[in-house]
């Protein structure tokens, strides 16, 4: 039985699910005529680019969710308790690891085949909903989807490696503030000072 509070268990689980993507996108690439790697060059100024397009998703996602109001309490909520019982159970390289192989796998999906063969807007919706958690979370799924889009067309020529650094960092970032909330609120209270 798959418990995702296991390290291996879970860690195996996001490998074949993210490689499952990657390998489909390059599988329907193939039948549509479509290379999603046809954009994706190594570039230093793509990954600085797209290391500083993790600034404003990451301050917008510690922002709601540290002060979470209204429905994007139901979204913390969720992330709490569905995915920072298995985050917290990995270690830091394991959440690079999981981080690079979301940005690498999704972004081959959405940007490299979904974007030229379907069109920004539909693989940006698309995207939104494979997110859904609640109907906000795939409204700012799509929002993202659209600017991890931008930051494709942000170097001459357009180069997928940016959108992979960007949703890769900011999923690191996110991971990590995920688990040490998620670690902090769980810990038990420090015994008090003035018991007796």
């Amino acid at each position: 039985m798959f418990d995702p509070r296991d390290r291996s268990q879970f860690l195996n689980f996001a490998g074949l699910f993210e490689g499952g993507l990657a390998l489909a996108a390059l599988g329907v690439g193939w039948l549509v005529e479509i290379n999603p790697l046809e954009h994706l060059s190594w570039s230093w100024p793509a990954v600085g680019w797209g290391v500083l397009g993790a600034i404003p998703t990451f301050l917008v996602f510690y922002l709601t969710y540290r002060f979470p109001v209204g429905e994007l309490r139901r979204i913390r909520d969720f992330l709490a308790s569905e995915l920072a019982p298995s985050l917290s159970a990995l270690r830091w390289y394991d959440l690079i690891l999981m981080s690079v192989l979301a940005g690498v796998s999704e972004e081959l999906l959405f940007r490299g085949l979904l974007q030229p063969w379907i069109g920004p807007l539909w693989g940006n919706l698309l995207f939104g909903a494979v997110h859904w958690i609640t109907p906000l979370y795939a409204l700012i799924a799509f929002a993202i989807g659209g600017y991890l889009s931008w930051t494709m067309s942000v170097t001459d020529p357009p180069n997928l490696l940016t959108p992979i650094v960007t949703h890769a960092v900011h999923d690191y970032l996110a991971f990590l503030m995920i688990v040490a909330i998620y670690r902090r609120e769980a810990a038990p209270p420090a015994p008090s000072e003035n018991a007796d």
